[in-house]
């Protein structure tokens, strides 16, 4: 709820069945359904007979209340055969109340009600049985009260919530999916894709039957694709209850099969670039073929990374020659497929095909979501106290809206992306994973060397990380190449601006971003330079050196102590600015004294400070006129390219095994954290131990 900002957008109904609800099946009449089910006796006196008609009044516990939804959907249904005997029911309505649904990963959801195929509707009848996350769409959340006792509706929508971030979080495959909380009589739609998570106006479904007879036969008769899944992803069950899930996925003309997840951290939040990497082999190749995918979703106004790197190489040969050019090929990931997913002809985009081209009406009530704090309230309902009924069932609902118009309180309220995949040829070891210091710095100089032809070209990159510079073995896997360090994740690479503009912010890493990028982040004018390249690979290096140790030479109690205390207050997003900017400015303080590290890392400690010495004279040049820019104060890659080069062909650098530490647990330091309003970050996790 905090990353959806404590908000979501409430659309129109009638535009929620128009854009993201399923479309009804052709020769389906939702009038005429309600006229059979009145002459069938299924609606008497105007209401549900399954369901009371104050559901609030009732003493019985909720799931009892609302367990006759399942006896009112199977009634719609078997009206709405009658009408299309042709129609194929693909999903039923199942309640499972207080039953957590199982994954392969922790998860805690239990929605009380949920569709599902019919297979699975049918298993889950067994005693005993539990639904699965990836079976599960459209969460239902049930509470007796109105959604104006404020306690009761926070409790009913953090599940709902919780629930649909579960679906997106677990299942590679879903492109959207669907939610329905009821309160009372209240039942209030809900949908999520990687570009919006929002709601629909509530109706009463108890006085309103043409409305739950609308939902019900769009969701039963639905495709798969139109449900949610991804139509060019099939998931291979694993042959044993101990045994992963892998993936079939399409990429062109090519299918891969998974063998390992790499990445998915990003993938948590509900919504955004939504990045997952996996290990996979190619269906067709050999058995032991190796290659690295990634899936993302991509702000539709950005180039994708194919494109990119494309428009990037050719840049370099322009200004700077073939042989620049040859270099930094070398030294970038090799794509050998990719594509922009699609549906049919349509690419596969959260407005135009997944929304089918709603645009989001001009004003629009935005819904309070309530973060909640641990307490001793229960998640279900209790009774009513009140003796009268409830004929105002949105009653106090009111207060939960923002005021119209307040624009930066709301942000974006749709974000357009489509979805896109890419293969890389190599599977490298991010600098997250490497544990020899010697095959670090030598990472760290071929990518400066690079970037050299990169800046000169006129290009930065803007998102380099621990999760993206890469040393490639070739000789360990068996193949042929010369070793070297890679450079990936080129989405975010442009031609920068000669001058401070109001630029746009990126999604970037802040452990490894500038100082003068974080502070840039919330200080505009701002413009991205070479230098901040630069000091992302620095920081790259202090990052290794306070997270690992020598593994021959551990550090003691004390001496590590002291480090994870400077370590916490360098890697924490809280008053990070003003720590980072001391500790580069400050360079002759990067002593094995003051930094707290092992006396083996004497020699590294020596790079990295006349590495933050050059830093620092270039910043300071820079600085003096920023008016003209002159090329010459970012050309300081010659300089730190022979630095790192003394360590990595230093024998007593080559010999040193790193072994990770334990971080720093005053809060969670996600690699992942953005400065930016969009999105959270794609990048990768630090593993450390």
């Amino acid at each position: 709820m905090s990353e959806l900002r404590e908000q979501v957008p409430e659309v129109p109904l009638d535009w929620y069945f128009e854009h993201l609800l399923p479309p009804l099946p052709a020769g389906i009449d939702t009038e005429d359904i309600v006229t059979s089910l009145k002459e069938s006796g299924v609606i008497t006196n105007n209401k549900w007979a399954a369901i009371v008609e104050h559901p609030r009044l009732d003493k019985r516990h909720e799931d009892d209340v609302y367990a006759g939804l399942e006896k009112i959907f199977e009634d719609i249904i078997a009206a709405g055969k009658t009408q299309n005997s042709d129609l194929e029911q693909q999903f039923a309505l199942k309640l499972t109340p207080g039953v957590e649904a199982t994954s392969e990963r922790d998860s805690t959801t239990k929605p009380d009600g949920h569709f599902t195929s019919l297979e699975e509707a049918a298993r889950l009848e067994r005693a005993g049985e539990k639904p699965s996350v990836y079976n599960v769409w459209d969460s239902h959340e049930f509470k007796k009260d109105n959604e104006g006792v404020t306690h009761a509706m926070d409790k009913c929508v953090s599940q709902l919530v919780y629930d649909m971030q579960q679906i997106m979080a677990l299942d590679p495959s879903r492109r959207f999916t669907f939610g329905t909380s009821i309160m009372n009589r209240s039942f209030r739609l809900w949908f999520c894709c990687r570009g919006a998570f929002l709601t629909a106006k509530p109706f009463d479904f108890i006085s309103e039957p043409q409305k739950l007879v609308h939902v019900f036969i769009s969701l039963a008769f639905a495709s798969r694709t139109d449900a949610g899944w991804d139509p060019s992803m099939a998931c291979i069950l694993p042959a044993s209850p101990t045994g992963k899930r892998q993936y079939k996925i399409r990429v062109g003309d090519k299918t891969y099969i998974t063998t390992k997840m790499l990445s998915d951290n990003a993938a948590d939040s509900p919504i955004g670039r939504a990045t997952r990497v996996w290990l996979v082999r190619d269906e067709d190749g050999p058995s032991d073929s190796r290659y690295v995918l990634k899936d993302v979703w991509v702000d539709s106004e950005r180039q994708t990374e194919d494109e990119i790197r494309s428009a990037l190489l050719k840049d370099v040969e322009e200004k700077c020659g073939s042989d620049a050019r040859a270099i930094v090929e070398k030294h970038l990931l090799t794509p050998v497929a990719f594509e922009k997913l699609h549906i049919g002809a349509i690419v596969d985009d959260t407005t135009q095909l997944i929304m089918r081209g709603g645009s989001m009406p001009k004003t629009l009530d935005h819904l309070k979501l309530i973060v909640l704090q641990q307490s001793g309230l229960s998640t279900r309902s209790q009774v009513s106290i009140t003796e009268n009924p409830v004929d105002n069932v949105f009653s106090g609902t009111r207060a939960r809206y923002f005021r119209y118009g307040d624009t930066a309180r709301h942000g974006p309220r749709v974000t357009s992306r489509f979805h896109y995949r890419i293969v890389f040829l190599e599977c490298a070891t991010t600098m997250y994973d490497e544990k020899h210091l010697g095959n670090v710095l030598g990472a760290l100089t071929d990518v400066t060397e690079a970037l050299r032809w990169i800046h000169k070209s006129h290009w930065v990159h803007r998102d380099i990380s621990g999760g993206n510079v890469y040393w490639y073995d070739c000789k360990a896997k068996g193949l042929e190449g010369e070793n070297r360090g890679l450079l990936g994740d080129l989405e975010f690479a442009k031609v920068r601006t000669p001058s401070p503009i109001h630029e746009v912010r990126t999604v970037r890493t802040y452990n490894f971003m500038a100082s003068e990028v974080i502070a840039g982040c919330y200080l505009p004018p701002f413009a991205f330079n070479p230098l901040h390249d630069m000091e992302s690979i620095w920081w790259i290096l202090i990052y290794l050196l306070y997270f690992n140790d020598d593994k021959k030479n551990i550090a003691h109690v004390e001496l590590a102590d002291a480090r994870a205390s400077k370590a916490l207050a360098l890697f924490t997003q809280e008053g990070q600015t003003f720590v980072r900017q001391k500790l580069l400015q400050s360079y002759t303080e990067l002593t094995v004294e003051r930094t707290c590290l092992p006396l083996s890392f004497k020699f590294v400690i020596a790079i990295a400070r006349a590495f933050a010495a050059k830093l620092h004279a270039g910043y300071r040049k820079f600085e003096a006129n920023l008016t003209l820019v002159d090329e010459r104060h970012f050309e300081i890659h010659d300089y730190l390219v022979k630095a790192l080069e003394l360590g990595r062909d230093n024998p007593q650098v080559n010999s040193i095994e790193l072994v990770g530490v334990t971080r720093p647990q005053k809060r969670k330091i996600d690699d992942g954290e953005s400065c930016c309003n969009d999105d959270t970050s794609n990048k990768k996790k630090a593993r450390m131990n």
